[in-house]
């Protein structure tokens, strides 16, 4: 069960977020910015649970393992197949996993959309996309979480990195993004406070 301290800042970060609202880039930035720092303390928090259960090792790290614990640990404690299960039992998640199947498959409104950038100079990467793309479309419950994850630090990485400018194109990205961000949100605070 999570502390009382947890669901204040909890609480508060959701509040926060629900004050960015519009349709306008800026506010969705500010949106998807605050609730992946809630996100990120509480795959955090699912990181820390797997080492104390000792499902994980993380005496031997000199640092947390950020992108470790938001793509894979948050996977493992929720278990893949469940977490899946979860979002698509979401309609507007549903609706947010078809909207980047498209936006990877592309192009959507005459753009191809590139999610995955390199990280030195946020050069486009086809490939890693086109890898992303096949498991979204996978019958492996396991590989569709995995997609959904690994998009979501993506976009993470792109806009905190500095990849990605204030572009209204941007959009296209981060409603999916949001939808998504906000039920892993949701499902992460209800099972570690279970």
């Amino acid at each position: 069960m999570l502390s009382r301290e947890f669901h204040t800042f909890y609480n508060r970060w959701r509040a926060k977020a629900n004050h960015y609202q519009g349709g306008d880039i800026r506010a969705t930035f500010d949106r998807f910015f605050t609730l992946f720092v809630i996100y990120n303390r509480l795959y955090g928090e699912a990181t820390f649970e797997l080492a104390r259960r000792g499902q994980i090792n993380l005496t031997s790290r000199t640092s947390f393992p950020d992108a470790q614990a938001a793509k894979e640990y948050v996977r493992q404690y929720l278990g893949g197949p469940n977490m899946i299960q979860l979002l698509e039992a979401s309609p507007a998640c549903t609706s947010a996993i078809q909207a980047v199947i498209a936006l990877l498959d592309g192009p959507v409104q005459g753009r191809q959309f590139a999610i995955k950038l390199n990280m030195v100079d946020g050069a486009t990467q086809r490939n890693e996309d086109l890898k992303l793309l096949r498991m979204f479309r996978s019958a492996n419950p396991n590989e569709r979480s995995k997609a959904v994850l690994h998009f979501l630090y993506a976009v993470r990485c792109n806009l905190f990195h500095g990849h990605k400018g204030f572009d209204p194109v941007q959009i296209e990205v981060m409603r999916p993004a949001t939808a998504l961000l906000l039920k892993m949100i949701e499902i992460l605070f209800d099972r570690l406070d279970h």
